[in-house]
């Protein structure tokens, strides 16, 4: 799927949602799922099989644990002679464990992956499948975000939820501080402006955690983005075609530099990583974070919702990604070497049945990844405007769509020596320059394949 049709697929969510919502519990014969989903349980002699699946999700989305357990349960209601071991994975484990596996040719049936570039490495060194043989096109058409995971005109994995970037902020503290709740920041020189607010009462105006790197991923992401008007930007510069050091691509560093002069962030945050930063805002010790809105729900278990507001990032640039919210799914593939392929599409196929889709948001607050999903169940306010962004002014996570190792030896690294105080902007736009012709020297088949990727 192109990034049209995800888009265009956005933005009739609600009209076509409004129109043909499936109850919270569909009748066996709901025609939209596929025949695999609907089976009846297997006969007793059925040889036996067993999937493994590594996953992340309760990293990101409190509740998910307790949702695939039941839905695990429910799935082997229906196919008695299969099992399904579901492995959570750390931050840290979740890649490299998965490169030990493809090195090796074996390890899970089924493997968590974040979007874009996080999954096509994967299928362009031969540890996964495409799903087109595996589950039906009117199936998967009815999968959000499928663009970032669609390469040479195949579908690499599936998109399980959708995972996007507000600023979240606390209204108490910004009341105490004299900032108005009815006139929220949204330029940057309004922003540092609320910062110097926060500060004259004591409060930390943003926390972050850096320690771990990650968090040096969503900066460049939601703030790197400002300038330019698509991810094909980004991969343009990626190619060659353009450069890092360009104004439109290096100004992100000098204005990230901005908040750190104007005191914007937790002085300890080289030191926490990223959970902890987190963990700041959540504890009442920051007014602000550059948030993720699948732990929203969560969090308001921890705070009340009450405690908390949402905003869209204030704006420095004039491109068209200026404008956009930050949105990817999440979500899952199948691997080459799994036994068991078919038996493992239709698990992922179960997973986006109605009745499993509903259950998902009512457990996590998160949006699933599939235009199926009631959205009358959306009554709570923050978590409606999340999804109005999201019909509204989807914009990709352009961390997807660089290479990875840009990510870890320029935005990781680099976000860390600006806030020692080691790199100025301008050496770090170089770093991002240098960095990323060491890998098209280093990874000429990788860079092909960029080249296929961008040229769709």
């Amino acid at each position: 799927m192109n990034k049209t049709r995800f888009f265009l697929i956005l933005l009739t969510l609600v009209s076509l949602l409004a129109a043909c919502a499936q109850p919270a519990t569909p009748p066996p014969a709901e025609p939209q799922q596929p025949a695999a989903t609907e089976a009846p349980a297997q006969p007793a002699e059925a040889e036996p099989v067993k999937l493994v699946m590594w996953w992340w999700g309760e990293q990101e989305a409190p509740g998910a644990q307790q949702w695939l357990d039941e839905t695990i349960a429910e799935y082997q209601k229906l196919h008695r002679n299969v099992t399904i071991e579901a492995v959570l994975q750390s931050t840290d484990s979740l890649i490299p464990a998965f490169q030990s596996a493809a090195a090796a040719q074996q390890g899970p049936d089924i493997q968590y992956f974040w979007g874009g570039v996080w999954t096509l490495e994967f299928a362009w060194n031969g540890a996964l499948v495409p799903l087109d043989d595996l589950i039906p096109a009117e199936e998967r058409a009815h999968y959000i975000n499928n663009f970032e995971r669609t390469y040479d005109g195949k579908l690499w994995g599936m998109g399980w939820y959708l995972s996007g970037n507000p600023m979240v902020y606390n209204p108490t503290l910004f009341e105490k501080a004299g900032i108005d709740l009815n006139d929220l920041p949204d330029t940057w020189d309004e922003l540092i402006a609320a910062c110097d607010k926060l500060n004259a009462i004591g409060v930390t105006p943003i926390s972050g955690g850096l320690k771990d790197g990650w968090f040096g991923g969503w900066l460049f992401s939601i703030l790197g983005r400002q300038n330019l008007d698509s991810e094909k930007d980004f991969m343009k510069a990626s190619i060659g075609e353009a450069k890092f050091t360009d104004p439109a691509y290096a100004e992100w560093w000098e204005r990230l530099h901005q908040l750190k002069e104007a005191k914007c962030w937790n002085a300890d945050i080289n030191s926490v990583d990223y959970q902890q930063g987190q963990d700041q805002f959540v504890q009442g010790k920051s007014a602000m974070i550059f948030g993720n809105d699948t732990f929203l729900k969560g969090w308001a278990e921890i705070i009340g919702w009450d405690n908390m507001g949402v905003m869209r990032v204030p704006k420095y640039g004039s491109g068209k990604l200026a404008d956009t919210y930050v949105v990817t799914a999440q979500g899952l593939g199948i691997t080459s070497w799994s036994q068991h392929k078919q038996e493992a599409a239709d698990f992922l196929m179960f997973m986006h049945t109605p009745d499993r889709l509903n259950a998902w948001f009512k457990y996590t607050g998160v949006l699933p990844a599939d235009d199926r999903f009631d959205t009358a169940q959306i009554d709570q306010p923050i978590l409606k405007q999340i999804f109005e962004w999201v019909v509204q002014s989807a914009g990709p996570n352009l961390e997807n769509f660089i290479p990875s190792m840009l990510d870890e030896q320029a935005n990781f690294t680099g976000t860390q020596l600006l806030f020692a105080g080691e790199k100025t902007p301008a050496e770090l736009a170089q770093l991002t320059e240098d960095v990323i012709q060491k890998w098209r020297e280093q990874n000429p088949d990788q860079l092909q394949n960029f080249v296929n990727w961008y040229s769709k």
